[in-house]
């Protein structure tokens, strides 16, 4: 059987196949395209221009031909990357340890930096809800390590014990109005980041509402994007804080009175 690589535009939204089934190249064509995607294992070609793209789950190769776009992408070990054209920005991380990759530019203004992945592929056993009271009622915040992979907005199945935590507390306070605020740190691209928070949030909304029922009290979503950090990003050398940057990465929640 020979397979045919697959095709991504503005044309083509349904569901991308499952990963770790032999698939074969994955391109991405289109202009002014905002997508998250899974390239486990996979050859990704992105042609095309302004585009904000995020690749998940560790790309075996990633060639990037075209202008004034940025990318986010985790890389397998000893990835081959190629950047063609101009204004071009990747943020990488790798998916596991081994070699790093090898990146390839040709063009002008094209800028590559290299950020921490997440400590562990598997959350905290026993994820906790930091609380606190304010004037407005009881504020939870829940770590988006925790609740998300890597630059997507499909919640984690091992979510579902601190977001449990929240149904308890939703549950016994009975809150007049229940504001749900995703934040990013502040890698990439800033207009994607504010769309990434607000998809996680309205994703935790989902998940709350069907599990909460008929005690769901009103709800308000907000994505703020990496506009209030709790903690700075980079060290005072300017260098990245990836322990820091963690903490900017997080859902909040209020529950008012």
């Amino acid at each position: 059987m020979t397979l045919r690589p697959l095709m991504i535009g503005f044309l083509a939204t349904l569901a991308l196949p499952a990963a770790g089934q032999g698939l074969g190249p994955l391109i991405v064509e289109g202009n002014a395209q905002r997508q998250t995607i899974d390239c486990t294992g996979r050859d990704v070609t992105v042609r095309g221009e302004r585009n904000a793209l995020t690749f998940t789950g560790g790309c075996r190769s990633l060639e990037v031909q075209g202008n004034t776009s940025t990318i986010r992408a985790e890389l397998a070990p000893g990835a081959r990357v190629s950047l063609r054209g101009e204004t071009l920005e990747l943020t990488w991380s790798q998916s596991a340890e081994g070699a790093a990759p090898r990146i390839a530019q040709e063009g002008r203004q094209i800028r590559v930096e290299q950020v921490a992945a997440s400590p562990a592929p598997v959350p905290p056993a026993r994820p906790g809800v930091t609380r606190r009271e304010t004037a407005r009622g009881v504020a939870l915040n829940l770590s988006g390590d925790v609740l998300f992979p890597f630059g997507a907005d499909q919640l984690r199945a091992e979510a579902a014990e601190g977001l449990g935590q929240v149904v308890t507390l939703v549950r016994e306070l009975r809150p007049r109005t229940l504001r749900i605020i995703g934040h990013t740190d502040s890698v990439g691209d800033a207009a994607v980041n504010q769309e990434l928070s607000l998809r996680r949030a309205r994703a935790v909304q989902r998940w709350l509402e069907q599990r909460v029922g008929d005690a769901m009290p009103a709800v308000v979503v907000e994505g703020r994007g990496e506009h209030d950090p709790v903690a700075p990003n980079t060290k005072p050398d300017g260098s990245d804080d990836a322990e820091a940057r963690a903490l900017n990465r997080r859902v909040e929640f209020v529950l008012e009175r």
